[in-house]
């Protein structure tokens, strides 16, 4: 039976896998109250007021003991922009990688400067086939959800060498930008860090000193930024009732 108290989601939230549940009612996405525990619902950035997100299926998962060594998959969700454009974001699979870089094609050289620190316009067979490997981390796509051969955006969440801290990096075609879907997937992956990355208590992110809007993601996570002597900015989230592994 579904809670009464359901509330609609009116700002972006930060939530575990298996924390959201989306129910369908008068044509709007909701969400139960109640999440699981140690999972921080905040909001991110005003500008991301109005984004819709939902599970898909929607189901409420069974809450089952989870191996400190486990790595789950995350269930597909759906994401609508401000302009309600509705996407999906699954986790990345081989097949993905000739999408993956028409989408590198299309961004700019600022937004590939931004992710990569360099110019580069594709990735190579073994660097995706690495970013897919589960034992690496997590990497999600975003396709839009009437165009689903097309990826608009990457997100990842990658081991380090530090075992309680993972990376976090995302990059998001220029013609997508601006809408609300980056801060989104910033924090939708921060919050499935409790899930997918057992023992994660911190993850960081770098980026450059000019990149104004994924400083503002961050910092709006409660991210600490530190800026290096060079053109980098390296950032910091703790991440709330992380477990050890």
């Amino acid at each position: 039976m579904f809670d009464p108290m359901a509330r609609r989601i009116t700002g972006l939230v930060s939530v575990g896998a298996a924390a959201l549940v989306a129910l369908e009612r008068g044509g709007e996405w909701v969400m139960p109250n109640r999440t699981s525990p140690g999972v921080s619902c905040r909001a991110v950035s005003r500008r991301s007021a109005g984004l819709k997100v939902a599970h898909s299926p929607p189901a409420m998962p069974q809450q089952t003991a989870i191996p400190a060594s486990a790595t789950l998959d995350p269930p597909s969700v759906r994401m609508a922009t401000r302009t309600d454009r509705v996407t999906l974001t699954r986790p990345a699979s081989a097949d993905d990688y000739e999408a993956v870089n028409e989408m590198h094609a299309k961004c700019s050289l600022e937004s590939r400067y931004a992710r990569y620190g360099a110019a580069r316009r594709s990735l190579s067979h073994r660097e995706w086939s690495t970013l897919c490997d589960r034992a690496h981390g997590l990497t999600l796509v975003t396709v839009p959800a009437d165009n689903p051969s097309r990826v608009v955006a990457l997100t990842h969440l990658m081991r380090t060498p530090k075992s309680h801290v993972r990376e976090l990096a995302v990059l998001v075609e220029d013609s997508w930008q601006g809408q609300g879907l980056g801060p989104a997937l910033v924090s939708y992956m921060v919050g499935l860090a409790h899930t997918v990355a057992p023992g994660c208590r911190a993850i960081s992110a770098a980026t450059g000193r000019s990149n104004v809007r994924m400083l503002s993601i961050l910092q709006g996570l409660g991210a600490e930024v530190e800026y290096t002597a060079g053109a980098t900015a390296e950032a910091l989230i703790r991440v709330e009732g992380g477990t050890r592994g």
